[in-house]
């Protein structure tokens, strides 16, 4: 008799409580996996943002010391290399390097070389992990142009130094055409001249460079 009465107390689930349970996670992971998802996007495409911005006070740093914008070099280098070519418009994007270069430290810089002067000047630039960066300037050092993105985001965003205030992004959702890690297609500096808007930049469904509404 006492063994029924201990049998009769005992408690457990259901089957049909079990698939409640089991239902109601499945709907908040649905929820909050893509939610999840869009904000890592929405962190990456920030942080790559945050360069171009970072990269345009830069070089207001370089044109003042040098009377010249710069550029970015295909690889890292220390401040104090003297320039091989001093084509300011040869300009390639720095891939992941996240050290700036300083006087001892090879890293990722910003080189200017004055052909007027023949004075040359570089300033580190930190662009971070899994960021690309590209700056070029026209020949005559008087505009450039950036390019930015995260490795990991779906949008690269643009500067042009003739249009002041406005950023232009393109995105796509899958994966850039990588050229130079960028996007299909780089713009190029022209001076007194809107580079970006209308170009081609490799997004999808939106194909071209578009000036960011805020």
């Amino acid at each position: 008799m006492l063994q029924k009465l201990r049998g009769n107390n005992q408690k457990g689930f259901t089957l049909i409580e079990l698939m409640i349970v089991i239902a109601i996670i499945g709907i908040l992971a649905a929820i909050a996996v893509p939610q999840f998802m869009a904000y890592r996007m929405r962190a990456w495409n920030s942080a790559a943002r945050a360069v171009s911005g970072n990269l345009k006070a830069d070089q207001g740093n370089v044109s003042a010391e040098n009377d010249w914008y710069g550029w970015t070099e295909a690889a890292a280098a220390t401040t104090i290399a003297v320039a091989v070519a001093a084509a300011a418009s040869d300009a390639n994007a720095v891939a992941a390097l996240s050290t700036a270069a300083t006087d001892t430290v090879a890293g990722a810089r910003l080189m200017a070389v004055n052909t007027t002067s023949g004075k040359d000047y570089a300033i580190g630039v930190a662009l971070g992990n899994d960021m690309i960066a590209d700056v070029d300037c026209d020949a005559a050092g008087d505009s450039y142009v950036i390019h930015t993105r995260h490795f990991k985001g779906d949008t690269a965003y643009g500067i042009d130094s003739d249009i002041e205030g406005l950023l232009y992004t393109v995105s796509n959702a899958n994966t850039f055409p990588d050229v130079n890690g960028l996007v299909a297609v780089a713009v190029a500096p022209v001076m007194s001249a809107d580079d970006f808007a209308g170009v081609a930049g490799g997004g999808a469904p939106t194909a071209n460079w578009t000036p960011l509404i805020k």
